[in-house]
């Protein structure tokens, strides 16, 4: 299959045209998705562990029940000896930056506001039991448990459950030497649009969560969708992102290394855009990418790719760029300009940002502390990338006194009778006339 590579002039027909196509097609790909997943929530919901595995042996050809569906801690830690030693290092390395960057979310919002009518507080609490989605389809994902897990324990989560697919029946040993490193020994061998529904609505074997969090594929975040309400969710997250905003002084290979390691990701749905203000730099882009799509040793991946995953954007100035940028509002960004500490303040909308030519995706993705779970489809327009205030709820306190209820009695009398609210008023009306 021949990968076509369009470069498009900004603002030009064809460019709008393919803008609105890429727009559409994922509107409709959810569409069908979400019609689907419906139904497997819907029976897990009604029928639990009977439903839940069906579709383990529809989807995984797994034979699971209420006694092996969880893995047991000393199975954990077996797998987790067995795995490499050097991978074993790195991971820890990586888990002590993840967690030195969480940690520093912690500053405690709580606050307490002494004011006319009495005492008003914040109090902040950690979520009691929050399930983590980890992928086991394409490729397994010992990374990501790191980003789910880490800022829930520094959050003080005390229930952390995890559900992931085993891979012909067996735990990743990178996998497990992740859950054992973090402590984590609620495991279940499930995946897909069931495993959200057990941790959504509870099944026998598994007990309910308070919320879900990690990515999945696009039946995962279409059920993640769905339960939202239920449970909560961090947010619904599609398929891996990428823009490149690169000047001629970039490295043209570099920059197609790079967009490339964001269309790796297997799904086939995958997104990655080049915008720059030079024609002749986007042609070396343009060559550098077939170049390196050509040798490399995962080429089918990329050539499962859909129509226009791959596209170059001609722009004629930086602030054309940026407008470009905060309309598509990518994932992951790059900014490889002349001088991107000044091109950052034009940009509104991206959930993770990578500054310089040495600064690619893959050193968020996997080492240097930031958090790789990220919105994805336009949502860092409000949307903001895991955290450790994803496991935290806030509540309010209210403590007021008998002079100060007095103080205010008038205007929130006013106020309820305003709405037609008889009692809102009656209930502090009554109290001032009886002290």
């Amino acid at each position: 299959m021949k990968i076509e590579i369009p470069v498009l002039k900004f603002g030009s027909k064809e460019c709008d045209k393919i803008l609105s196509e890429i727009q559409n097609s994922r509107k409709k790909r959810n569409d069908e998705v979400e019609k689907s997943v419906r139904e497997v929530l819907s029976n897990v919901a009604e029928n639990g562990d009977k439903a839940l595995f069906e579709y383990c042996k529809k989807f995984d050809n797994r034979i699971l029940t209420v006694k092996n569906v969880r893995l047991q801690k000393k199975y954990i830690s077996s797998q987790a000896q067995k795995i490499d030693k050097a991978i074993a290092r790195t991971i820890k390395e990586a888990s002590k930056r993840i967690f030195d960057y969480h940690q520093m979310q912690k500053n405690d919002p709580s606050f307490t506001l002494e004011t006319k009518e009495g005492i008003l507080r914040q109090k902040i609490l950690p979520l009691k039991r929050v399930g983590l989605y980890i992928p086991g389809g394409h490729t397994v994902y010992p990374s990501t448990v790191l980003m789910d897990a880490i800022p829930a324990k520094i959050a003080g989560v005390s229930e952390i459950v995890a559900v992931t697919p085993c891979r012909d029946g067996e735990l990743s040993p990178a996998i497990a030497f992740v859950f054992d490193l973090l402590e984590i020994d609620e495991v279940y061998q499930i995946g897909g649009a069931q495993a959200i529904a057990a941790l959504a609505y509870g099944t026998k074997s598994i007990r309910a969560v308070d919320k879900i969090v990690g990515p999945g594929n696009s039946f995962v975040a279409a059920a993640k969708k769905e339960v939202y309400g239920t449970v909560d969710i961090d947010f619904v997250a599609g398929p891996s992102e990428i823009v490149i905003w690169a000047a001629e002084s970039a490295n043209p290979v570099w920059v197609a290394l790079d967009l490339l390691s964001q269309a790796e990701h297997g799904s086939g749905d995958e997104s990655a855009f080049l915008i720059t203000e030079s024609s002749d730099f986007a042609q070396k882009v343009k060559s550098a990418l077939l170049d390196e799509i050509e040798k490399s040793p995962v080429k089918n991946i990329f050539e499962k790719l859909s129509k226009n995953a791959i596209c170059i954007f001609v722009t004629q100035n930086g602030e054309e760029s940026a407008k470009l940028i905060n309309e598509i509002a990518p994932e992951h960004l790059e900014i490889s300009t002349k001088n991107p500490s000044a091109d950052l303040e034009k940009i509104q909308n991206a959930s993770a940002i990578f500054l310089g030519n040495f600064s690619p995706v893959p050193v968020g993705d996997y080492f240097v502390g930031t958090n790789h779970v990220l919105p994805t489809a336009a949502a860092s327009r409000y949307a903001s990338p895991l955290g450790v205030d994803d496991f935290r709820k806030k509540i309010s306190v209210v403590q007021i006194s008998q002079k100060g209820l007095k103080n205010a009695a008038e205007h929130i009398s006013r106020f309820a009778r305003a709405e037609n609210f008889i009692h809102h008023a009656l209930t502090v009306e009554r109290r001032i006339c009886e002290q």
